[in-house]
């Protein structure tokens, strides 16, 4: 692996002669992944325009109370935690239920998404669901812009303007649609490991600390960083490269810090997530169940699981792909991590927006695609993204893929 693989991008050897990219016959290169990405909300306005009131009867009661026409739609699930953790902050004590087990709370959401939220309602006057939907669509925005750039710097322009337009119509990517964590996650981890790849460590290590404070599984990008600070001090006695590594941990390990001198219970978190959502670490036990359709509780929703086995298969190819790319390491550490946590949670497995969230998956596709098979490759993810977008609304019941 040489020094290249940190520091310098692989742009003009991958990049072959030819007409310039699509980017480049716009104004400004930078407008192709926000056109890429007003390809997402053209396709999700079609969405709720022909879902209409039909997903009404499926949301919970208590959401019909609080939200009324494309706000059922924007509102879906999480989403409507995440609200409630905007407008009212956290709870002041865990739930629990007869037997002492805790319930189901909103302390299973990281923070960062909902203090964005309520920065925003604050000079709305207290819209919420108006901010939620403009910090969305910005965030959203940032994060194509910012897999593009990652995605140019390693590869070329030309490979990054096809990697953002299979980011953006990537089926996962129908939460673009609703107020989820996952671009927010995408946009701070693709500047992360830009700034690994350029030895900017302190830059990395601030991003990574502030992306852990977003979801958990950003974990990875202290393992990203954690790499790229080890090959900087072996091969270059860089001992700067460390600043990464002990900044990344900071935005996860704060909330997790807080939360136990507020409910004093340094397992708060993992008790909500085990006792309250029934989800945990099975080392890919449940994943391997859906992927072979070994229970009858997978085969009895078999539009669901095939999702998962579809899915699953995508992300195989895509790894595949990642290693014979050849991507720098923190690159490559940060994508399998992600989907090593995704496979072996219990509730996860390969759901379309945690393999979305591997996001670099995209540039090692966009390497190997060209031509009619891009094509033929984006047009059926654009079909993917539209199917998820209006399925999932209509079985409210089955989780959130």
């Amino acid at each position: 692996m040489s020094t290249r693989t940190i520091e310098e991008p692989a742009a003009a050897a991958a990049d072959p002669d030819g007409p310039p990219p699509l980017s480049g016959r716009l104004p400004r290169p930078w407008l192709f992944p926000l056109l890429a990405y007003a390809s997402t909300w053209i396709l999700t306005l079609g969405v709720w325009a022909w879902l209409g009131d039909r997903n009404v009867a499926q949301v919970p009661s208590v959401e019909r109370r609080k939200y009324h026409g494309w706000e059922l739609h924007f509102v879906f699930k999480d989403a409507s935690n995440y609200l409630d953790v905007a407008r009212f902050g956290y709870p002041d004590a865990l739930p629990l239920d007869a037997d002492g087990s805790v319930k189901a709370n909103n302390t299973a959401f990281f923070p960062l998404l909902p203090m964005l939220v309520k920065a925003v309602a604050v000079p709305l006057g207290g819209r919420y669901v108006l901010a939620a939907l403009v910090v969305s669509v910005v965030l959203g925005a940032a994060s194509a812009f910012a897999v593009w750039k990652l995605a140019d710097h390693l590869r070329g322009r030309r490979i990054a303007d096809r990697a953002v337009v299979l980011y953006c119509l990537f089926p996962g990517a129908f939460v673009f649609g609703f107020l989820y964590s996952e671009s927010l996650a995408a946009l701070l981890a693709a500047f992360c490991l830009l700034a690994l790849v350029k030895r900017q460590w302190v830059t990395a290590g601030v991003l990574a600390g502030i992306g852990t404070a977003v979801r958990p599984n950003m974990v990875a990008l202290c393992a990203a960083c954690a790499v790229a600070a080890a090959i900087a001090v072996h091969r270059s006695r860089d001992w700067r490269a460390l600043w990464a590594p002990l900044l990344s941990p900071i935005g996860g390990a704060a909330y997790l810090a807080w939360g136990s001198l507020r409910y004093d219970d340094p397992r708060f978190w993992f008790k909500t997530q085990a006792e309250g959502w029934n989800q945990h670490t099975d080392w890919g036990a449940a994943t391997v169940r859906r992927v072979l359709w070994l229970d009858a509780g997978v085969r009895a929703e078999p539009a669901q699981n095939l999702m998962h086995t579809v899915f699953f298969v995508l992300a195989v190819i895509g790894v595949v792909w990642l290693l014979r790319e050849r991507l720098p390491a923190p690159v490559t550490v940060f994508t399998l991590t992600v989907l090593f946590l995704s496979f072996t949670a219990s509730a996860q497995g390969s759901k379309p927006r945690f393999v979305w969230t591997a996001f670099p998956l995209f540039i090692a596709a966009a390497a190997r695609l060209r031509g009619r098979t891009f094509v033929i490759v984006t047009v059926l993810f654009a079909a993917g993204f539209v199917w998820l977008a209006a399925w999932s609304p209509l079985h409210y019941g089955r989780g959130a893929p």
